[in-house]
């Protein structure tokens, strides 16, 4: 049965997913679908403001409206991969929130009767959500990280609010994401590893990597057919 790949790009805070996840698609064809991460560019994350204003406030809030959003994309993604049969290519994804969440409990931001909540409501969805078929994971050091946030905060209107995200922070989150890659890697998602720090400020300096990753993920089968279709759980 041909169908198309879903791919999600991972990545801490600043990690350059956005650059990479749409260059990515671009690379994989005019057919590609591309769903960028909800953030806070046309209102796609109206709560990511009051929530470095007051965490334990916003928190299980904004992680909330970011799940349903993801499940959204994902399941456009997986129509577009299984109905038109193209890859779709999503900037952070469904699973990948999760590392936000368990977080946000370590810290106290979320209550664990908020976190019970989120997860009851992540396992309902997960009932309609297949894994995806290629994880690209951006591997950046949190200090390199922090230069990065620093940077875009200087360049780019509406995120002077993540000059509340400290060093330490990072650290906890790469934790996390880690932790939730290796788990999509026990249940048999493609991981594609990419050691990310070094700058590459333009497109014609990601170009190669990029075209590598993308021929990689054109020529990936799976090792079951059936492996891409059963419905699993972070």
């Amino acid at each position: 049965m041909k169908r198309g790949k879903v791919v999600v790009v991972e990545g801490i805070i600043g990690a350059g997913k956005s650059s990479f996840s749409k260059e990515l698609a671009e690379a994989l064809g005019d057919n590609t679908l591309y769903l960028r991460e909800p953030d806070e560019k046309d209102n796609g994350n109206p709560y990511l403001s009051d929530f470095y204003d007051n965490q334990e406030r916003w928190a299980f809030t904004m992680q909330t409206h970011l799940l349903q959003e993801r499940f959204k994309m994902h399941l456009h993604a997986q129509w577009h991969a299984m109905t038109l049969k193209h890859n779709a290519v999503l900037d952070r994804s469904y699973f990948g929130d999760t590392a936000f969440a368990r977080l946000q409990v370590k810290t106290g931001a979320m209550t664990m009767r908020e976190f019970q909540t989120y997860q009851s409501i992540y396992h309902a969805m997960t009932a309609s959500v297949l894994l995806p078929n290629v994880c690209v994971h951006l591997l950046v050091s949190p200090e390199v990280s922090s230069d990065r946030i620093q940077r875009r905060m200087e360049e780019r209107l509406g995120r002077k609010c993540e000059s509340a995200i400290d060093l330490s922070y990072l650290y906890s989150l790469q934790r996390e994401e880690n932790h939730m890659v290796d788990t999509l890697r026990q249940q048999g998602v493609q991981i594609i590893s990419i050691p990310w720090d070094e700058d590459r400020s333009t497109p014609l300096a990601r170009a190669g990597i990029v075209g590598e990753v993308a021929n990689n993920i054109t020529t990936y089968q799976p090792a079951d057919m059936f492996l891409d279709l059963h419905r699993r759980t972070v």
